[in-house]
């Protein structure tokens, strides 16, 4: 299914006419009233006649999150990002704060719609319609994820059952008590909800869910996590990536689980060497730089996500022509770790356990320093009845990253859980073994 069949399918010389009508459009408004770009834009010596077409977008100058945290420090309380008046603004959000204090983040009534409308592709694309019954199990916090999924349901006329406050046992119990269709949260928690499930003798398999969809953390293009989730519930499971800086800018289609396709009508995206700041070629990794361009309220331009991506743009069964994300986002750019000569992402190691747990198994990865070295380890839980994987998991590390890394087993429920975001990395390089 489509959510705007139009410019999904369009020819790239289309889309970039799209994008260029917007980006005009935005930064008129952006150059007569947001103080932060101003700012920005006045410092690094760009004027608006400067950017005469789409290709110009390389002279604006690029942001990032801590450029935003800054400017609310230094501008108490929400910065000067704020395009209109204050009391144009209706909506509140702010990030994890995972990577620091947390980034606040307001929109006006448009803005936020325009939000509803991006995660609305998402949905499309997953077969969502009228027929289908959401059910959300999360707490409705200050966080952006889920709220843009509830706002997107009500556009998308989609019976919505928020679920907040209540306890893993009622939220399972809901799902047969009321013929849900679809469920969205984190990969962990779903994962959770299936652990949860099995030990109370649920079957989710022979439920009435048939979409899951995952954000918040890399989950669907995971192989192992994909095939364990479609196992347990016995449905098919969809991602879609968004940041409260953002939005959402990219979903899966029912074509194609290892690619997002970006929202290009809404967003200029550009995949760039994250030393020299130059694009990559198609194809090539790099850092994802992206620019929305229905947000004007508040807007992210040229916004440094710190995210490993692959973009391509190739054609797709499902018919679209927006370009893909092959494997979605690969990983952080500041989680790289040297070990021993060897270049490695947390993300790629985490693959690869999550091939070998049994469902209900928690693992842990951690960087530590010993000497002048970064060392890597990984706790992996076990029960009596699972099998010992300590071993593969070591013989797979050696063969296909040519890595030694020591595992150590632990008992189930040794290592935290969460009903949210999974806390699976920590980084202790900052001390001294």
């Amino acid at each position: 299914m489509f959510y705007d069949a139009a410019t999904e399918t369009a020819p790239l010389e289309k889309i970039r006419e799209i994008q260029w009508q917007k980006l005009q459009d935005m930064l008129k408004k952006v150059y007569q009233s947001n103080r932060f770009y101003q700012n920005s834009f006045k410092k690094h010596g760009v004027a608006l006649e400067d950017i005469r077409n789409l290709d110009d977008i390389v002279k604006l100058p690029f942001s990032t999150k801590k450029d935003f945290q800054k400017d609310q420090e230094e501008n108490p309380v929400f910065g000067t990002n704020l395009t209109e008046p204050f009391e144009n603004y209706v909506q509140f959000h702010q990030t994890t704060g995972t990577t620091g204090k947390p980034l606040k983040w307001l929109d006006t009534k448009e803005c936020w719609l325009w939000r509803a409308r991006c995660m609305a592709h998402s949905l499309a694309a997953a077969g969502i319609s009228s027929k289908d019954v959401l059910l959300l199990p999360f707490n409705f916090g200050p966080y952006t994820a889920f709220w843009g999924v509830y706002e997107a349901a009500q556009h998308l006329d989609v019976l919505t059952i928020p679920t907040g406050g209540w306890t893993t046992e009622q939220r399972l119990s809901c799902i047969g008590e009321n013929n849900a269709t679809l469920i969205i949260g984190t990969p962990t928690y779903m994962l959770r909800l299936a652990e949860a499930a099995q030990d109370l003798g649920i079957d989710l398999a022979g439920s009435s869910i048939r979409v899951l969809i995952l954000a918040g953390e890399p989950g669907a293009m995971i192989p192992a996590v994909r095939e364990k989730l479609e196992r347990a519930w016995g449905a098919k499971v969809f991602e879609y990536p968004g940041l409260t800086e953002t939005g959402t800018y990219a979903f899966m289609c029912d074509q194609d689980n290892q690619a997002l396709h970006i929202i290009e009508s809404e967003f200029i995206v550009e995949v760039l060497d994250s030393k020299t700041g130059k694009s990559v070629a198609d194809g090539e990794i790099g850092e994802l730089v992206l620019t929305n361009l229905g947000r004007t309220c508040s807007p992210a331009i040229r916004y440094r996500t710190n995210d490993r991506v692959r973009l391509e743009r190739s054609s797709c069964a499902c018919g679209r022509t927006f370009g893909k994300l092959i494997g979605g986002v690969l990983g952080r750019q500041d989680e790289m770790l040297i070990v021993r000569g060897v270049n490695v992402f947390p993300s790629t190691m985490a693959n690869i356990v999550e091939e070998y747990l049994e469902l209900g198994n928690e693992y842990l990865i951690t960087a530590f320093r010993r000497g002048d070295m970064d060392e890597l380890k990984i706790q992996i839980e076990t029960t009596p009845e699972s099998k010992d994987v300590s071993e593969i998991i070591t013989t797979e590390m050696k063969k296909r990253l040519n890595l030694r890394v020591e595992i150590q087993t632990v008992p189930r429920g040794t290592l935290a859980r969460s009903d949210y975001k999974g806390k699976r990395f920590i980084d202790e390089r900052s001390k001294r073994a």
